[in-house]
């Protein structure tokens, strides 16, 4: 009888636990809300990466929610115009802001009429790896300890790195490679993608900055290949290929993007938008978006107070390297 009462006993406290843990994770829709359509500002044009991202990443969302998202696109100053409108936008859980590193870039350097705390930071649900590239006939630099040994013969020479946009996440990894790598590389703007490959391809730049999945036909090709690659793990596909934390550089910074609602929203809504793009991030169709687009494990998922704190961290890293390039004033 006595182990029969047991047996009772610890069935009831497993039940009471699953219905705790089910409850914790399960999607609390607040009363009333949504009532129409939310709009996501994009602060992109249309058809771009951000683009995107947001249309696969709030697919599921849009379901759960139950109704429509209005995109607006809104380009302009590297996104400072679409991140200033959604600041001045009512805190009622209707305006949704697309947010990613070029946003955060954009507050160290005080471009725009937002800040880290002008908004409550929902969820990230994609987070690229940078890599340095080189050329396979680049028969000089092979590896980031021959670059390292030519800049300390060389200290007034720069070798020069073919990048997307002046003052972007390209812009900010080299510079902080440098910094902290004890590299000598000249950050070379190209605004397309095309453009900046055929510099690459045919010399016109040493290197090419760029995420490993937008590299992976030259590398296919064996064209080029990735020389470093800003994580703390090897990737699957590039066995052979070194990371920042192993070779003793702080670097891992990686282009991301995210959702974000103005401050001063209700907790109630957060918590449910959070709730519900986490459960948009675990379907197999975004796991799949994030496999085909990103092409690695790097995990993307980070929400609340966490990526919030993520995003403070980042904004003081391209404030120091704003500063020490005199972007902004110290």
């Amino acid at each position: 009888m006595r182990k029969l009462s047991i047996i009772i006993l610890v069935s009831f406290v497993v039940s009471v636990f699953c219905l705790t843990a089910e409850k914790t994770f399960a999607i609390d829709k607040p009363k009333g809300y949504p009532k129409r359509a939310i709009e996501v500002v994009v602060p992109h044009g249309p058809g771009s990466g951000a683009d995107h991202y947001a249309r696969a990443f709030l697919k599921d969302a849009e379901k759960e929610l139950g109704v429509p998202f209005k995109f607006s696109f809104m380009s302009g100053s590297a996104g400072a115009v679409g991140t200033s409108y959604a600041a001045a936008q009512p805190a009622d859980g209707y305006t949704l802001l697309l947010v990613s590193t070029d946003i955060v870039i954009n507050m160290a350097l005080g471009r725009g009429k937002a800040d880290v705390e002008k908004f409550e930071w929902l969820a990230r649900g994609i987070h690229d790896v940078s890599a340095l590239h080189t050329r396979v006939d680049n028969k000089a630099f092979q590896s980031i300890p021959e670059i390292q040994d030519y800049c300390k013969k060389n200290p007034k020479t720069k070798l020069t790195v073919a990048g997307a946009g002046a003052l972007g996440i390209d812009h900010v990894w080299i510079e902080l490679l440098n910094k902290r790598g004890n590299l000598c590389l000249k950050f070379i703007p190209f605004d397309n993608s095309g453009e900046r490959k055929a510099s690459f391809q045919g010399g016109h730049t040493t290197f090419q900055s760029d995420e490993t999945i937008d590299m992976e036909g030259l590398y296919e090709a064996k064209v080029s290949r990735p020389l470093v690659i800003g994580y703390e793990k090897r990737l699957p596909k590039y066995p052979d290929t070194p990371t920042t934390t192993e070779l003793g550089i702080d670097n891992t910074i990686g282009r991301w993007r995210g959702f974000a609602m103005k401050k001063g929203t209700p907790k109630p809504i957060v918590n449910y938008l959070i709730a519900v793009l986490k459960k948009s991030f675990e379907t197999p169709e975004y796991q799949k978006f994030l496999k085909d687009d990103v092409g690695h494990d790097r995990p993307g998922f980070l929400a609340g107070e966490d990526f919030k704190n993520f995003v403070i961290n980042e904004r003081k890293i391209f404030g120091e390297i704003a500063k020490g390039l005199g972007w902004i004033e110290k």
